[in-house]
């Protein structure tokens, strides 16, 4: 899965994600297969735990001194953009033992030194609710680094509770807005269903197409005055 593009109607404005992966360091002859979406359950979140360095010089850490075949996350934001680095399906080692059944997303920067920023939150957000969308993650299953068992480290040193709080707020918010486009377009079906019953009743005056309409359009009237809609 390659060329990410954000979920629809997130509350906040971010650039479109960027695929680099093509751009990024590897190693050919991967012997892990790519997996399938079913295979992902969890997100693991992460951070680069240095200020200042590239997405580049993290894959070539990852493959030419740890000798890993990809860089290990499959998502980076950096600054006010997310960068796709893997295809999200890609076994990649990011989180040990739990790298078959994850998907990961790393903020460049040392977030024990300082707190996450505001556009670098709302692009983290934004990372999660497009893969749980994907993949149908629960939000029980949106887990920090260190929260994963039998793993020896502070990462990404971010409260992940307010993290899994925030996503659920989110989601209700995306439900609601869902909830409000379907009600517009079922009043736009009503409309167009009314003006092509408006324009049998013009061409055909009297004919059994526009007899139909016009007792359609009684059967609303009669709603609609029930209502006090009408007089």
């Amino acid at each position: 899965m390659r060329n990410l593009q954000w979920i629809p109607n997130l509350p906040f404005n971010l650039n479109p994600i960027m695929d680099i992966t093509d751009t990024l360091v590897s190693k050919p002859n991967d012997p892990n297969p790519m997996r399938l979406p079913t295979d992902i359950t969890h997100i693991s979140v992460h951070h680069s735990a240095v200020e200042g360095s590239t997405i580049e010089s993290y894959a070539r850490y990852h493959v030419l001194t740890k000798g890993w075949f990809h860089i290990g996350y499959h998502m980076v934001i950096k600054g006010d953009q997310a960068f796709q680095t893997n295809d999200i399906l890609t076994f990649s080692y990011h989180t040990a033992s739990n790298n078959a059944h994850s998907v990961s997303v790393s903020i460049s920067g040392d977030l024990s030194k300082r707190t996450l920023s505001e556009i670098e939150r709302n692009i983290l957000y934004g990372v999660i609710l497009t893969y749980m969308s994907i993949f149908n993650i629960p939000i029980d299953n949106v887990l920090g680094h260190n929260e994963f068992p039998g793993q020896a480290t502070s990462c990404p040193s971010i409260d992940m509770q307010k993290v899994r709080s925030d996503i659920a707020t989110l989601q209700m918010t995306l439900k609601q807005q869902e909830t409000w486009e379907a009600k517009l377009n079922k009043v736009s079906q009503i409309g167009n269903q009314i003006n092509y019953m408006n324009n049998l009743i013009k061409v055909g005056k009297d004919d059994n197409n526009a007899r139909w309409a016009v007792d359609q359009q009684m059967k609303l009237y009669e709603i609609m005055k029930a209502q006090k809609l009408l007089p």
